[in-house]
């Protein structure tokens, strides 16, 4: 089961107003089921975000999880709309609230 944390991280960019930019740093540990899939692609491309890739863990043969440490800016309720996917996927995601902030 995914986990948040803190919690109230992502509760944070559900209370921005949604059309407003934001840029927030979060770590993402993605399931090792999920290797096979472009997770951080479709960050980018089903929603539209910029996404920088702080760091990053990841072993080759899919045995691993993958740990990822980003800072996505977006629209507010775009990023908030995307990590709710990620919790889906069983992705844990942990945030950075001193980066959270508007433009």
């Amino acid at each position: 089961m995914a986990s948040i944390s803190p919690d109230y991280g992502l509760e944070a960019l559900h209370l921005k107003e949604p059309e407003s930019l934001v840029q927030t740093q979060v770590k993402i540990r993605i399931p090792k089921a999920r290797h096979p899939d472009p997770v951080i692609s479709n960050l980018i491309n089903r929603y539209g975000l910029k996404v920088n890739i702080l760091g990053a863990l990841l072993g080759t043969n899919g045995q691993e999880d993958g740990w990822f440490d980003l800072a996505i800016e977006g629209q507010a309720g775009t990023i908030h709309e995307a990590l709710l996917d990620l919790v889906e996927l069983d992705a844990d995601l942990w945030f950075n609230t001193e980066a959270d902030d508007g433009y």
